[in-house]
């Protein structure tokens, strides 16, 4: 799907937004996460960006670079897009608005009251950027029990690319659905029988509400990126807007997340390569498309970097 496809927020699923491009640039440029920056039992839930108390990060403990990094995206989005609300009924401006916020500018200009419906669609857009993002979503992936559990083997306290792939894998795989047979495919088309699968044998399709690459627009046969993770579990990438996104059901089953651990690790090790683009482990090669991280276009134009910072 490109950058003009026909979104629906009512019936399509979130698309990549622009802080989920600038927040893997964030992490790329900051470099590997340390094993003790980790959180234990941290509450993410807790986390209030005005209020000292909830942030985890005092005293020794260095908080994540890239974190910094993806706070500071956050509150330059919020800067960014006051200009949308002040012209909320204004086509030629909303526009340039990321899809999902401008069809709920658009709703909300349509109600009793515009005023007051526009409000509260900002007061929900700056909670997600000031709240939901950095406490309930990133510092959720960044405890040992979520990331940890990615580089609990890896060797040395600061776990570079090699070391991280030495336990984690991306896999260049043509996935089918139940109605082919996998090996059939293999001969035809003369691929390694280990990486043509169905779909439906991977960890995505057997969660409790598993999510399809149909529900992306994406016909099978297909050549897709998956990660294969210590754990055991496989999740395919799926190209999705102008990047890719992850299967696993924490980030499908909550619509305000912008990141998982496996698009944390992913990020890390493309900043290790210095790509936008997952590098291939193994596995049959698979289009650029299908490998593509980060949208060009934010990557040329977004440099990450610090801000105030929270604790």
């Amino acid at each position: 799907m490109d950058c003009d496809y026909d979104y629906d927020v009512d019936r399509d699923p979130p698309n990549v937004e622009p802080i989920e491009h600038q927040i893997r640039l964030g992490f790329m440029h900051g470099g590997a996460v340390h094993l003790d920056q980790l959180l234990g039992d941290y509450n993410p839930w807790s986390y209030k960006a005005d209020t000292p108390a909830t942030h985890p990060w005092r005293g020794v403990t260095q908080k994540p670079r890239g974190l910094d990094y993806a706070e500071a995206s956050c509150d330059v989005r919020i800067r960014e897009e006051e200009t949308f609300y002040e012209h909320a009924d204004d086509d030629t401006v909303l526009v340039d608005a990321p899809a999902y916020l401008a069809a709920r500018i658009r709703e909300a200009s349509e109600q009793s009251d515009p005023h007051e419906a526009v409000s509260e669609v900002r007061k929900d857009r700056e909670k997600w950027y000031q709240e939901l993002i950095p406490g309930a979503n990133l510092r959720q992936i960044l405890k040992e029990s979520s990331y940890g559990s990615l580089i609990e083997k890896c060797i040395g306290p600061t776990p570079d690319a090699n070391s991280l792939l030495e336990h984690n894998a991306f896999v260049g795989m043509v996935l089918v659905n139940d109605d082919t047979d996998p090996d059939a495919v293999s001969r035809e088309r003369d691929l390694g029988s280990a990486y043509v699968l169905r779909e439906s044998a991977l960890s995505h399709a057997n969660t409790d509400e598993p999510v399809a690459l149909a529900d992306y627009g994406i016909e099978l046969p297909a050549p897709i990126l998956v990660g294969e993770y210590d754990s055991g579990s496989q999740y395919p990438f799926i190209p999705w807007g102008d990047a890719l996104t992850c299967s696993c059901p924490y980030k499908q089953s909550a619509p305000f997340r912008v990141m998982c651990k496996h698009e944390l690790l992913a990020s890390i090790v493309c900043g290790d390569h210095d790509s936008i683009f997952i590098p291939l482990t193994r596995g049959i090669h698979v289009p650029h498309r299908a490998r593509r991280f980060v949208s060009p276009e934010v990557a040329v134009s977004h440099q990450p970097g610090p801000a105030g910072g929270r604790p």
